[in-house]
């Protein structure tokens, strides 16, 4: 085998290992972005309804 030709099968090899591993990583990224997300949508719910809690306790205390 010619040298030019084991360095471009070594360079294929290599571009396709780089992209199996880039997407890997993405895949992980993603999913810890994925889950960030959705704690911060599960705090914000709960802020609001602490808010609301906090607005019909305040209204039902100053009917009294």
């Amino acid at each position: 085998m010619k040298t030019s030709t084991k360095n471009l099968l070594i360079g294929v090899v290599v571009a396709i290992l780089a992209i199996l591993v880039a997407s890997v990583i993405v895949n992980v990224a993603l999913a810890f972005l994925a889950a960030a997300f959705k704690l911060a949508l599960i705090a914000a719910v709960a802020l609001v309804l602490v808010a609301v809690g906090w607005v019909w306790f305040g209204r039902i205390r100053s009917r009294d």
